[in-house]
Formats: C-alpha cells, structure tokens, sequence
C-alpha cells in the first residue's frame, strides 16, 4: 500500500499530462510567464518590484527563472516543471491523508487510513478541475501555493507527533514561501491552526493559537508587503468601499456553491465563466449559500467537541475558500485553478464518509469508476490547452456570451494572420456589443494590407466614434502612413500610440503586447 499510495497517483498525472510537453504558450504566458525579467533573472525587480507588472510572488518568479535558464524558449519545459510540483504536491498529500485518517476516531476510518487515503489522493490529483492550474504556465502561482501550503501542514503534523523544533521551523518556513506563491495561500496560517487543534485533541485551543501565532504574523507581515509594494508601482487598485463589499455578497454566495458544484459536476468546463445577472438571482442564491452554510455549520458544530475529521474537513474547505469569495475584487471571479487548496478539504469531505459506510471491496470498485470517469474527462480537457485558439475556440463554444473569450479568439486568429476568421469573430463580438469599434477597426486594417486606403481611412474614422482603445486607432492610422510614404506622419502616430497604450499598461493586458510592437516599429523608422 505504500508503494501504491506514491506509484499510482504518479502514473495518473504522468497518463493525463503526458501529452503536454508539446504544448505551446497560452493566453498570458507571454507577458506574465516568459517576460524578459525571467529570461534574465533580475533577482532586483522580483524581490522588490511585481517583476512582471502585474503580481509580486517572487517565489514563483524565481521557479520561472529556472525554466528560462534550463529550457530557453521551449515551452515543454515549462509545462514539465508545473507537472513535477502537482506531482510532489500529490505525494505529499497522500502522507496528509494518512496522518489525519489515521487519528481520526471513527476506527472504521482510522483502520483502513491508508487506502482512503490513495483513493482521495486519486480523486483529488485525476480531477479535471486541475487541468488548467497544471496545463497552464502562468498557473504556476497556484501549484507553488498549494505545494508550500500541503507541506505546512505536513510539518504541523511531523511536529505535533516528533516534538522536533525542526519541523516547527519548517511549518514556519513552508508558510512564508506559500504566502509569496499566491494569494489563495492566505488562509495558510488558518489551516495550519485547524490541523493542529485536530491532532492536539487533549489541549486547548489556546495551546494551538500559540502555536500558529508566528504563522498569523507572519501573513500579516506578507499582506502589508504585498499591498505596499503593488500600490507603489501601479498594480493595485483601490480598496473597496463596505457598501461594495456589501454589493458583492451574492456573488459570494454563488462562490460558496460554485466549487462544490464543478467538483461534483466537473463538466463542461472553461476559462470563461459568465456571471452576468448573478446579483439578480440573489435570493436563490442566499438561499443555496444558507443551506450549504447551514449544513457545514452543523457538521462544525457536532464535531467540534470531540474535534472530528469531518469538522476539521469542513472548517478546513471553508477557511479555504474565504480569498475566493471575491468580496475584494478578483480577476476573473471564478477560476478552476482557484480551485486546488479548498479541493484538498473537499475531496475527502465528500469521499470519506461515504467510504467508511460501504463494505471495502464496493468501496475501492465504485470509487475506482469514479477515478476512471475523472481522468478520462480530464485527459479529455488537456488538449484544450495546447494553443490559443483552441483554448479559447472552446470557452466560446462552452458560453457563446463568454465575452473575454471572443474578444481573446479574436485578437489570436489575427495574430495568425487568419483575418477572415478573425473578422467573423469581431463581428460577433460587435453583435453582442454594438457599442464596440474594433469590428470596424480591423476591417479598415484589413483594408489597409489590401491597399484599400482610402476605405481604410472612412472605415477608421467610423472605428474612432465607437469605444476602441485609441492606440489601435493610432497604429492603423500608422499603417495607412506608411502605405502612403509618409514618414513623418507614420512616426507621430506610433508614438501617439505608445503614449496610450503606456498609460493604460497596467489595466489593459493587449496594451503591453502592442506596446512592444510598437517600440520596435519606432526604433527601426529612427529619430523624426
């Protein structure tokens, strides 16, 4: 059972992601995974700066520099780093499960801890909600969190049974390197409370509360760096005010179902998910969300005095949650890589007490289809991932309202030179959001590399009185000027759209690739 419980798990990842090693750069991969910081490992601007404009977590920064200097520009060797970290965080949370399953005091989990805890592993590691944190490059953040934060927990329980200062040191240490991973690690110092109170069922909870005291510093220590350092370079917006707050607790609620329901139902799933006109179902929401609460309440309640499992579990996926529940704006809202710590709780939540009341044979059979149904759904989503324009063709085709991912299709079948389709695609982005100029923008630059000038210049001019960033405006009327031979012309437009896309550099993803683009327009027309 050992082996099986180390071997297994590991021939599931390696079956399902296999096929990732050809895979290219998706989505933000190349402003936020293959940025020059990385490729020079400036160990200043990922220590003190968001090295790559958006986000400080330098741990993961740093991993990312071992790929740049291990693999160049190879993409496979990016994608076998984020497999090897899911992989060591499965094996380590096989050694979680069996820990905890076995001081459980229901002797019907503790004596078979072992096998539940290879059969939860198995559902936790074969899920297809881990397809994108693991086929996703610039997911790495949220691997880097769940692996630090699983072997926090592993040192709590390594010293709680040791009593060595050592593993003390380490829970400390895994924490702090959990914190700069990823924000979904902020709950850390929480978890690692509740893991204690659990295995010290003979103490107080004072005793635990001493014992996570540096944990709690330490998080508040690593929130206020966060937030000074993203507010001193632009990377942060402003808090929200409570009436904010306030506004976005049905969404809250839609969250707190949300991920019980993909882990039950995990089918279809995207990148895009749609929250239009949530707020307007608010009381079936609150509805759902006091039902849910109500019945997690109850099992924290009955379970606390005797410190259960299924309390430890259940307070565990809902402390997990609490970053998620985009009370404090996210983006996107609702992502299945946001997904990994609270499943770590959930899994076994849902799995045990079910295992533990059928006979074992049946329980290893059933649960065994169910891990066969799991990987070959997720082996399924993998191929989603392998490029842009199947990543995104298949969120439209999952939502037609998904927005972001028609605009995204959009701007890739462009990027490839695949015009037509990417017409078509702005004209039904334009469909859904008549207000918007880009249909008319690119069908001028269409126009342009068809030397169709002058429609390009009407087609710009109608382009410019609709909502449309106006440094696309500005390299298509670029364009147009060096079709006509004018280069003074030409050069005062790219440099017009530099200075917006600058300005809108931090809120505007595509303002940075054009931005680049741009630049090197400028440095080979030279000075006026």
């Amino acid at each position: 059972m050992n082996l099986l419980a180390v071997a297994l798990p590991l021939l599931g990842i390696a079956f399902v992601y296999a096929t990732t090693w050809d895979h290219g750069f998706v989505w933000d991969d190349g402003l936020l995974s293959y940025a020059h910081v990385y490729r020079v490992c400036d160990f200043a601007a990922i220590f003190t700066t968001p090295a790559n404009t958006f986000e400080y977590l330098p741990v993961r920064d740093l991993t990312l520099c071992v790929d740049h200097a291990l693999w160049g520009s190879w993409a496979g060797g990016f994608h076998l780093q984020n497999v090897l970290v899911f992989a060591l965080a499965c094996t380590l949370l096989t050694f979680f499960y069996r820990r905890i399953f076995a001081a459980s005091r229901d002797i019907r989990v503790a004596e078979q801890a072992p096998l539940f805890a290879l059969l939860c592993v198995l559902v936790f590691a074969l899920h297809p909600l881990q397809v994108e944190p693991v086929a996703f490059i610039t997911a790495r953040n949220a691997l880097l969190a769940l692996l630090f934060l699983i072997a926090a927990l592993v040192a709590t329980e390594r010293f709680v049974t040791t009593r060595l200062s050592t593993w003390y040191a380490l829970s400390i240490l895994f924490s702090v390197l959990a914190l700069f991973s990823k924000a979904t690690a902020l709950p850390t110092a929480g978890l690692v409370f509740l893991t204690h109170l659990f295995l010290m069922r003979e103490s107080s909870w004072t005793k635990s509360l001493r014992f996570v005291t540096p944990h709690l510093l330490i998080t508040i220590g690593a929130v206020l760096l966060h937030g000074m350092i993203a507010v001193q370079h632009g990377a942060m917006e402003d808090a929200p005010s409570i009436t904010e707050v306030i506004r976005r607790l049905p969404r809250a609620g839609f969250v707190l179902q949300f991920y019980l329901y993909k882990f039950i139902w995990p089918y279809p799933l995207t990148t895009d998910y749609v929250l239009d006109g949530v707020g307007e179902h608010w009381i079936a929401l609150a509805i759902g969300a006091a039902l849910l609460a109500g019945v997690i309440g109850l099992i924290v309640i009955r379970g606390s005095a005797q410190r259960s499992l299924t309390a430890l579990l259940a307070s565990g996926y809902v402390v997990a949650l609490i970053p998620l529940l985009n009370l404090f704006p996210t983006h996107p809202p609702v992502a299945d890589r946001y997904a990994q710590i609270p499943l770590v709780f959930l899994a076994p939540l849902i799995l045990v007490p079910v295992l533990s009341r059928l006979p074992r044979k049946a329980a290893t059979a059933g649960c065994a289809v169910v891990i066969a149904l799991l990987a070959f759904l997720s082996d399924r989503q993998v191929p989603v991932w392998k490029d842009d324009e199947s990543l995104f063709a298949h969120a439209v085709a999952v939502d037609h309202n998904a927005m972001q991912s028609i605009e995204n299709l959009a701007y890739t079948q462009w990027l490839r030179n695949k015009e037509e389709a990417a017409l078509e695609t702005f004209a039904l982005y334009a469909e859904k959001n008549p207000n918007d100029g880009r249909y008319e923008l690119f069908q001028a630059w269409h126009q342009v590399h068809r030397g169709e000038l002058d429609q390009a210049e009407r087609r710009i001019g109608r382009a410019s009185r609709k909502s449309v960033a106006p440094y696309l405006i500005h390299i298509v009327r670029a364009e147009i000027a060096t079709a006509r031979g004018n280069r003074r012309r030409t050069i005062r437009e790219y440099e017009r759209a530099r200075d917006d896309a600058q300005r809108r550099f931090q809120r505007d993803s595509r303002a940075r690739i054009y931005l680049r683009a741009v630049n090197q327009q400028l440095r080979a027309l030279g000075p006026r």
